[in-house]
């Protein structure tokens, strides 16, 4: 994984924290009808710290969810934010959610929602596509 960057000041209330929303994507293999080899899945949540998530939604830490769970391992892939707050970050989420499908969700921009911040696939917790995602 790459260096970490200094994150911030996370230690109030959920309401006062600097949140981001995530993109991840599974490198477990899948197939479509005809065998061809589709990219993985593409799941998107919000937190306030977005390495901490992505380790949980890979079983490293307790704390992940069902879906991800039967679809390790996940990379991360874009990271959208800072939002001040949980309800902002949920409320992007959701936008980006609605939005966008697949891969698209790594193409979000402000033209789309008002929402959308950040650097998005260029932030520096982002590890570029490998090999074994079949894409480049």
């Amino acid at each position: 994984m790459p260096a970490r960057p200094a994150a911030p000041d996370n230690t109030g209330t959920p309401d006062q924290r600097v949140w981001f929303v995530y993109v991840i994507q599974s490198l477990a293999p899948r197939y479509g009808k005809r065998g061809n080899r589709l990219p993985g899945f593409f799941y998107v949540g919000a937190s306030t710290d977005p390495l901490r998530r992505l380790r949980q939604h890979n079983g490293e830490v307790v704390g992940g969810s069902r879906y991800t769970s039967k679809h390790r391992p996940w990379e991360l892939r874009a990271v959208y934010g800072t939002y001040l707050g949980q309800s902002e970050a949920l409320r992007a989420e959701r936008a980006l959610k609605r939005g966008k499908r697949g891969a698209a969700r790594l193409a979000w921009t402000p033209a789309d929602s008002p929402l959308c911040r950040g650097e998005g696939v260029n932030h520096p917790l982002v590890v570029r596509p490998s090999s074994r995602t079949g894409q480049e």
